[in-house]
């Protein structure tokens, strides 16, 4: 096919970033020039490979499909002209995970050693994770990092694949040395633990479902006082003694300062998962990288 090297970096860029504004301002184009790209490139292969959703772009499904063999082509471009310069071929593979608050502190710098010797370049890309499965379907990251609750499981979506990477209960979290707080002593006094003060995720969130059907399970009826969405911010007010809520080990790694488990409390359970493309599950770097967050998370 007639299509160009500047074309293809364009469509790569314009995927990643999901505006042709946001592509100009990074390669250095006008975004009238990012405009002519697409136009040219899609008049190339002979279909559409942007949809307009908004202000932003979303791929088609041809989009989607070509995306990662672009990308690929994109990386050989590199080393040849690293040969041609005269140095030694990096051969490296970029791979863009999709991450959200506990999955960027505990898994990226660790995965990002395992894989220093490999070919693989990892490109970390927050994400809301609510969104994540959507945008590993739209092309925009190779690999995401989910989140999938048994009381309140992920949608399947079609050319998806699942991997579990961490399976963790939930615990009631409190501040330290909060020993005279409501259910410090038994966790079995529901109703104290009821009166407590909780801050809680939104309830029509899958977050926020997962969490009250854990407290459920203890026959806890938590006064919600607090409604917080992200995760640091809950455990800081936990540790400031504004009330309880419950956290896992991974999302404990989020407190700016330390708070401490109700003992005996776990209840409920989510999965910490990679989602991926199918057409992508073969790529060595796809691979490379579920594999080392894998070992990353099945770390004690």
């Amino acid at each position: 096919m007639q299509w160009t090297l500047a074309q293809l970096r364009t469509f790569s860029a314009v995927a990643e970033l999901g505006t042709m504004t946001a592509a100009a301002r990074v390669l250095g184009y006008t975004p009238g020039a990012v405009s002519q790209h697409m136009t040219a490139l899609q008049r190339t292969v002979g279909v559409r490979l942007l949809a307009p959703t908004g202000r932003r772009v979303a791929l088609t499904e041809a989009g989607i499909a070509l995306l990662p063999r672009i990308r690929t082509l994109l990386a050989a471009e590199a080393q040849a002209a690293e040969v041609v310069a005269g140095g030694q071929p990096t051969g490296r593979l970029p791979v863009t995970v999709g991450v959200f608050g506990s999955a960027s502190v505990v898994a990226i710098a660790p995965a990002k050693r395992l894989l220093a010797h490999s070919d693989v370049e990892l490109r970390a890309r927050e994400v809301d994770v609510e969104h994540m499965q959507d945008a590993v379907v739209s092309g925009r990251i190779d690999v995401g990092i989910g989140i999938d609750y048994p009381s309140s499981p992920l949608a399947p979506q079609r050319g998806v694949r699942m991997r579990v990477l961490r399976e963790e209960a939930f615990h009631i979290v409190r501040a330290c040395g909060e020993g005279d707080a409501p259910g410090a002593g038994q966790v079995a006094d529901v109703e104290r633990l009821g009166e407590a003060s909780w801050i809680l995720p939104p309830g029509e969130s899958r977050f926020g479902r997962a969490v009250r059907f854990a407290l459920a399970e203890r026959g806890i009826a938590a006064r919600e006082t607090h409604i917080v969405v992200d995760s640091a911010v809950t455990l800081a007010l936990v540790a400031a003694e504004v009330g309880l809520s419950l956290a896992t080990d991974t999302m404990l790694a989020l407190a700016p300062v330390p708070v401490e488990r109700v003992p005996a409390s776990a209840c409920g359970a989510r999965r910490i998962v990679a989602l991926t493309r199918s057409e992508l599950d073969e790529q060595p770097g796809v691979v490379a990288t579920v594999d080392a967050l894998a070992r990353v998370f099945q770390r004690d």
